[in-house]
């Protein structure tokens, strides 16, 4: 067995190992119940999915296939614009006010 892909975490690479079975490709994860093992450190590069060494290359591809087709992280973010909403309020404030005024000028 030969190791094709080093997961961040159980989640990952099972679905990577999903992946790869939908081709007919059989593999296994290692090391997805080393993670909580070390405590308050986050265990890094423990899980891993392992293939036999026939299935290596196209397992590699299919990954690398994979990999080339998700969104960047940064890309996603929309452009932030700025809050309008205390403009509003200080907007309804003044408006409020005038009103206020207008009414009980109006009835003195």
């Amino acid at each position: 067995m030969r190791s094709v892909f080093e997961a961040s975490s159980g989640l990952d690479a099972h679905m990577i190992l999903n992946l790869l079975q939908q081709q007919r490709i059989t593999g296994r994860i290692e090391g997805e119940y080393l993670q909580g093992g070390i405590g308050e450190l986050q265990a890094m590069g423990f899980v891993r999915v392992l293939v036999s060494e026939e299935d290596y290359a196209v397992a590699k591809k299919i990954i690398s296939e994979w990999e080339a087709i998700q969104p960047a992280a940064d890309s996603s973010k929309p452009e932030a614009r700025p809050s309008r909403g205390l403009l509003i309020f200080v907007m309804g404030g003044i408006v409020g006010a005038w009103l206020m005024y207008w009414i009980l000028k109006g009835h003195t």
